[in-house]
């Protein structure tokens, strides 16, 4: 395993390969994570030196921080890992509310501190809405008391916003940017700081968490369009290999999170990360990389990248599983023939009850959606789009 220092932290050597705790393993029919299989998959990452762990508060409906908590206590593993979690500004209406939530996942976690503390999916307005709140005092009191360690936010918002809260608060140690090759450009398909918020955090001496860097599962497991690029190249490696490279050979980068759930996942990964270095790929590589990005670039109607963060829907409406299948017949070619496609799944969801047809556009999914998204709007457009070819 490789690590990396932040530039504000120097006595943290932090792994560059870092565990996402948001897409943890379920038990069969269940949206209830699987707790032994999650135990295994902690230790297993430990064991090949991961020693970053990102977790959040809304994460598997609250239930993350909870099992991991419990796996870090049994495993007496707190000493040897760094513990990230986020405060759920949304959820914050009043000063008193930091403090609360905050005591409240130092219960769940079964931890007296938390290392690294970000104000989660910030944006311009919601910067400009903690402020009024009093946000800065709170984090300061809350790190002389000791109950987090480190100052940083994650962020989901241009790059114009994302320079105006690093230039107006000189507290922050790191950032949590969505970072990898489809969008290295963060304004052209998300609104994302891209590689300019990569440079400007390293100006202000922040160290960058990169998040996403194999779009929820999508570069890792890619369409054949881009498998067959890959295959192009004068070296063989799989996919998920070339989009961790790419993240890791930016100096900026301090530790990419992955969300995984398996082992062959962890060893891949850590594997890679073990080989990984900045400034390392010759410019053949980054040739290939380009015709991905390229590829994608003509493909994806939907910058979804699964969160889940509009779900449940008042309605019932399926949001993510719909944008997944719309970007996935994009990027098989399905809209490009001209023969009728009976897409069933997507006809399975509208019989079920949750198709885009049950939209009554009430806009509750739009602000909790980092990337943006028109929600109401894409979605009928992939209900059109999917039912031509029915």
């Amino acid at each position: 395993m490789n690590y990396r220092i932040f530039p504000k932290i120097p006595d943290c050597q932090i792994s560059v390969l870092g565990f996402g705790l948001m897409r943890l393993p379920l038990l069969s029919n269940s949206d209830e994570i699987d707790k032994e299989k999650t135990r295994n998959l902690i230790k297993l990452a430990v064991s090949q030196g991961v020693n970053y762990f990102d977790t959040a508060y809304p994460y598997h409906n609250g239930k993350s921080e909870i099992v991991f908590g419990e796996i870090v206590k049994e495993e007496n593993l707190r000493d040897k890992i760094f513990i990230a979690d986020k405060m759920p500004v949304w959820d914050v209406k009043k000063e008193d509310d930091f403090y609360r939530i905050l005591d409240e996942q130092l219960a769940k976690l079964q931890t007296s501190y938390i290392d690294f503390y970000l104000l989660h999916a910030m944006d311009g307005s919601r910067w400009e809405q903690m402020k009024n709140l009093n946000v800065t005092k709170f984090l300061e009191h809350a790190k002389s008391q000791g109950k987090i360690r480190h100052i940083g936010f994650s962020f989901h918002d241009n790059f114009d916003a994302f320079k105006k809260m690093c230039d107006e608060y000189s507290g922050f140690e790191f950032c949590q940017l969505q970072y990898n090759y489809i969008d290295e450009d963060g304004e052209k398909r998300t609104q994302n700081p891209g590689w300019q918020g990569l440079k400007y955090a390293a100006q202000k001496e922040l160290g960058v968490i990169v998040m996403e860097p194999l779009r929820g599962g999508l570069l890792a497991n890619p369409p054949s369009g881009i498998r067959d690029i890959f295959a192009s190249a004068d070296v063989p490696r799989l996919p998920a290999e070339w989009a961790l490279r790419y993240v890791w050979e930016s100096q900026e980068v301090i530790t990419a999170l992955s969300g995984m759930n398996d082992e062959g996942q962890i060893l891949v990964n850590c594997a890679v990360a073990s080989t990984a270095f900045p400034n390392s790929m010759p410019q053949s590589q980054l040739e290939v990389i380009k015709k991905a990005q390229f590829w994608f670039e003509s493909k994806i109607k939907v910058p979804c990248t699964g969160c889940k963060y509009c779900v449940p829907c008042p309605k019932g409406v399926s949001i993510p599983e719909i944008f997944e299948k719309y970007n996935n017949a994009s990027m098989r070619g399905l809209f490009e023939q001209t023969e009728k496609i009976l897409l069933t799944d997507y006809e399975n969801l509208v019989n079920w009850n949750k198709g885009a047809n049950q939209c009554v556009n009430c806009g509750s999914c739009v602000k909790h959606c980092p990337q943006h998204i028109d929600i109401p709007l894409k979605i009928q457009e992939a209900h059109n789009s999917l039912l031509l070819k029915i």
